[in-house]
């Protein structure tokens, strides 16, 4: 009995060494890290592909301003936040703003499910590896970061539910675009 019970304690030690590993390698460093500290950061060359087809560059997008938004179809927080990005979205349509939505390690029927329930009709790339997840240095879903003209990524950095009561709410997303636009 006792050698099960030592058996089990040192599985669960492994499994939470493994995640603390996991989790510090990677909040180790990207553009999270610096942007959280008050900076800027140039966006990353990448190359990942869209739900729709063909491959997203945000090198692409310079000249507007990029909404980025990183999620999962099985986050509950991500959930929560659809609404008022597909609104976002739809207001500031046509107007040098685009909203791009990441979603990462997910299947595929999930998360075009996700997209067909909750409206997402704006750009979506499909990070299978993580590849922009860890440039980016993104630690959970949602998060959002915002790229200017210049193609920086600039803060805030929104770790958490964008939705009218959060810490950075709706009408945060709206100021925070409105200066960017300008």
């Amino acid at each position: 009995m006792a050698l099960v019970r030592a058996a089990a304690v040192a599985g669960v030690c492994a499994l939470l060494a493994l995640l603390v590993w996991d989790l510090s390698r990677s909040s180790q460093g990207g553009i999270a890290k610096t942007v959280d500290r008050g900076g800027s950061a140039a966006a990353p060359a990448v190359s990942v592909p869209f739900f729709s087809g063909g491959s997203f560059d945000l090198a692409a997008y310079r000249g507007k301003v990029v909404v980025l938004n990183f999620w999962a179809s099985w986050c509950v927080d991500c959930k929560l936040e659809a609404r008022t990005l597909h609104d976002a979205a739809a207001r500031w349509k046509g107007k040098d703003v685009v909203f791009v939505g990441v979603d990462t390690k997910d299947f595929k029927f999930a998360a075009s499910r996700y997209m067909k329930r909750y409206g997402v009709d704006y750009p979506v790339v499909r990070d299978v590896n993580g590849t922009l997840n860890d440039r980016f240095g993104v630690t959970g879903y949602p998060e959002t970061f915002f790229v200017d003209r210049a193609g920086r990524v600039i803060p805030p950095h929104v770790v958490g539910p964008i939705t009218p009561g959060a810490s950075f709410s709706t009408k945060d997303l709206e100021r925070t675009i409105a200066r960017l636009a300008s």
